[in-house]
């Protein structure tokens, strides 16, 4: 019987220093992958793809995005800040019926 690793995305008010936002990215990811989530990171997965000088870069990496959120099983928000892309994010799950949830949510599960 096959299994299929549930798909979570990873969202967080993450820092405006890219350097910092995926070195916390890759702490979330590892902790979900180590209780069998599938972590959907865009800061992790669109780092480098779209040019820093697109004057429509950043509609591409919100759209690029949503898609990959709304592909999602979960949504995990990480972190203890929530600024407006986390609002936004928690606002897509809920219409797509991805299920909005902690980091410490899932951890406590995976126990």
């Amino acid at each position: 019987m096959s299994r299929t690793i549930p798909r979570a995305y990873v969202t967080a008010a993450w820092s405006k220093n890219r350097v910092d936002a995926e070195d916390q990215a890759r702490k979330y990811c590892s902790e979900l992958v180590n209780v069998g989530y599938l972590p959907l990171c865009p800061v992790l997965a669109f780092s480098g793809v779209i040019s820093e000088d697109d004057p429509d870069g950043e509609n591409k990496r919100r759209e690029m995005s949503e898609d990959l959120l709304k592909r999602a099983r979960f949504l995990v928000v990480c972190g203890k800040k929530i600024n407006d892309d986390v609002k936004a994010d928690i606002s897509v799950a809920k219409h797509s019926k991805v299920i909005p949830t902690t980091l410490e949510g899932v951890l406590e599960c995976g126990e």
